[in-house]
């Protein structure tokens, strides 16, 4: 099933043909669902009962012609499916995206080598403080980018369940659904300056694209083909299976001291073709702005029963 955020009130919706269902309204009459479809979360936190009572629901209501109950998926105004916990993503995570950056600025490495080296040690990651945006939203470039603004498309988890000290073995116990995000870069001139901490240029409103929905239960987290397109280009092609680390991997790294909520999501890293790793650096060593985000832009990331989670760039518009 596809669980959707939708509509001024942010309605939670489930995707049906090309219809979503309110669950809220399709649940009215039954006291046994109130309270489940307040919100995302709410459903998160009910478990296997708040999934079977989405089922239910569109076994009942298919086909149905009431109009209070359905929204045409292409009318709706989508948001970010957020369930209002937090949203981690791991770091330098795909060996061909880190290896082709590497290369492109005059190092000796391949991809097998990155591969190797950082799986040694413990996965690199950070968090996002400002809340993702939603498909179809604009996202403004900030003003320290100095025009060295990138994309990064990535498949992110969404926990069913938390915990502290989760085992790597164990983790598609704790996932409830799988979604699309983009994590937007600000990058440097030059590639020292693109390895700045990631609060230099990872932290920003709007840094996170999110959705267009949930997909649970209709695909394995680690083999999702991704496809990142710019005005039309295609940027990024990849699996979510050539991360370095798993989503095991992290999921337990991260837990080790720190206890994991339901509702929680977790990207697990971008491939090759964005901005910073496709461009050659010219004779001064600074890195031609081709290839990089500007105003105008159209940037669209996309996966089987995924959607496409798409955005426009824009500049500041604050003096």
């Amino acid at each position: 099933m596809r669980i959707v955020v939708y509509g001024d009130q942010r309605r939670l919706g489930a995707i049906q043909d090309h219809r979503i269902l309110d669950l809220g309204k399709a649940a009215d009459s039954d006291p046994a669902c109130r309270g489940v479809f307040a919100s995302l979360l709410t459903l998160i936190e009910s478990g296997e009962r708040g999934l079977d009572m989405v089922g239910e629901l569109l076994e009942r209501f298919e086909g149905s012609d009431r109009p209070d109950l359905h929204v045409e998926l292409e009318n709706a105004h989508l948001h970010a499916p957020f369930p209002g916990r937090r949203l981690a993503f791991a770091g330098s995570n795909n060996p061909d995206h880190v290896a082709a950056a590497l290369v492109n600025h005059g190092q000796d490495v391949t991809a097998a080598e990155i591969r190797e080296r950082t799986r040694r040690g413990p996965a690199g990651g950070f968090w996002v403080v400002s809340p993702p945006v939603g498909p179809g939203s604009e996202v403004t470039v900030p003003r320290g980018s100095d025009g060295y603004f990138d994309y990064e498309g990535e498949v992110a988890i969404v926990l069913a369940r938390g915990g502290k000290r989760i085992a790597a073995e164990d983790w598609r116990d704790h996932v409830w659904g799988t979604t699309l995000v983009i994590d937007w870069s600000v990058r440097g001139r030059t590639l020292a300056e693109s390895k700045r901490p990631f609060y230099a240029h990872k932290i920003f409103d709007g840094s996170t694209s999110l959705g267009p929905w949930i997909s649970v239960g209709e695909v394995d987290p680690l083999d999702c083909s991704v496809e990142t397109r710019v005005n039309g280009d295609l940027r990024q092609k990849f699996n979510s299976g050539d991360m370095i680390h798993t989503y095991g991997e992290l999921l337990e790294q991260m837990s080790e001291d720190l206890t994991l909520l339901p509702g929680d999501l977790l990207g697990g890293g971008t491939g090759a073709g964005t901005a910073v790793d496709s461009t050659r650096p010219a004779a001064d060593g600074t890195l031609p702005l081709d290839r990089f985000l500007k105003p105008g832009d159209r940037v669209e990331v996309s996966a089987a029963r995924l959607g496409t989670l798409m955005a426009r760039v824009v500049g500041d518009q604050l003096s």
